[in-house]
């Protein structure tokens, strides 16, 4: 009679998630090669377009990660939040040698078309889990027109 292999043991247990730190929206990273220290320039949380839809010629995008067990895949995308629709993601994979450690991911992305004014957001996603560990959102708006109020903010 063969051996067959046993199947693996199931411990009911999954990779805890990783914790966002940090997620910006800027016009530039930039590394220094000496230091490894990361200064984001440019940061915002609004984008003031004439004419709809818009092009936005280059969006970088800071997001920073702790708490992760070994290799675990993400997922970036930027969404417009009313309706949940996709405007571009990347996904890839990131290796945490400790918890402790603090994984830096940038990104950039070119040409991004946005149809509509609105909410839009960036998330970052475990592997196929749909539901972000992380997300930042940010407005577009016409020019004209003023950006909602900040969540607690009061009225005139």
């Amino acid at each position: 009679m063969a051996d067959t292999p046993e199947p693996p043991i199931e411990t009911g247990r999954e990779q805890p998630r990783p914790l966002v730190l940090a997620i910006n929206i800027c016009d530039t990273v930039i590394r220094d090669e000496l230091t490894h220290k990361i200064s984001l320039i440019g940061l915002f949380s609004v984008i003031r377009t004439v004419n709809l839809p818009c092009t936005h010629p280059l969006l970088y995008i800071y997001v920073a990660l702790t708490g992760g067990h070994g290799t675990r895949d993400l997922e970036i995308r930027l969404v417009r939040t009313a309706d949940e629709q996709p405007i571009i993601s990347m996904t890839g994979s990131v290796t945490f040698t400790s918890p402790l450690q603090v994984c830096e991911l940038n990104v950039a992305w070119q040409n991004v078309t946005f149809e509509k004014a609105g909410e839009y957001a960036v998330e970052v996603c475990c592997a196929k889990d749909p539901v972000p560990i992380g997300d930042r959102k940010f407005n577009v708006i016409q020019v004209g027109q003023s950006a909602p109020p900040a969540a607690g903010a009061q009225g005139p």
